[in-house]
């Protein structure tokens, strides 16, 4: 683990950008940044279970798509539990896997990275239902489009529900 040139900040070794003060970790890196054109994912729901499909799943969340990109089942390293043990957040972290790759993937990356990864286009979504599971401590998302019925589970967690609600605005309910 090492520290941020720019505000001092405690960051992985294989973070190419600092997540708080965005500072390229290497000099060459900042020379040969460009900003992502098109579409791009912008925040990831994880770790889900999903009905009828076998495994973990993360969701990559885009302005027009939810994608479900399959995870290993995997302990978290060391260098992200301390970090998250010291209270500092990163996106799409998780004890499952490391899904912050998803941010620096393409969506069409994101969808190819597993055979069974799969999308939902967010403007056919006709409504969201979401419910508390207690016994799990989890929510339970059931997404209808068209005549298909996703339903996935996600972790109780508000900043997860609450990207779901302005996702789904108008099409959300308990």
């Amino acid at each position: 683990m090492s520290n941020c040139i720019r505000c001092g900040k405690a960051i992985l070794d294989d973070m190419l950008f600092c997540p708080y003060c965005g500072q390229a970790v290497l000099a060459e890196d900042a020379e040969h940044f460009e900003p992502v054109k098109g579409e791009v994912v912008t925040a990831i729901i994880s770790p889900s279970c999903v009905t009828g499909h076998d495994g973990l799943f993360a969701i990559a969340m885009t302005e027009r798509h939810l994608i479900f990109a399959a995870i290993d089942d995997t302990p978290g390293d060391k260098f992200k539990g301390e970090l998250l043990q010291k209270g500092i957040f990163m996106p799409g972290s998780n004890q499952s896997a490391n899904v912050s790759r998803f941010y620096e993937m393409t969506p069409e990356q994101v969808l190819a990275a597993t055979p069974g990864n799969f999308q939902l286009d967010n403007d056919e979504v006709n409504a969201v239902k979401l419910s508390y599971d207690s016994d799990a401590v989890r929510y339970v998302a059931t997404v209808r489009s068209g005549d298909e019925h996703i339903v996935f589970t996600m972790p109780y967690d508000k900043y997860y529900r609450d990207l779901l609600f302005r996702t789904f605005e108008g099409r959300m309910s308990w």
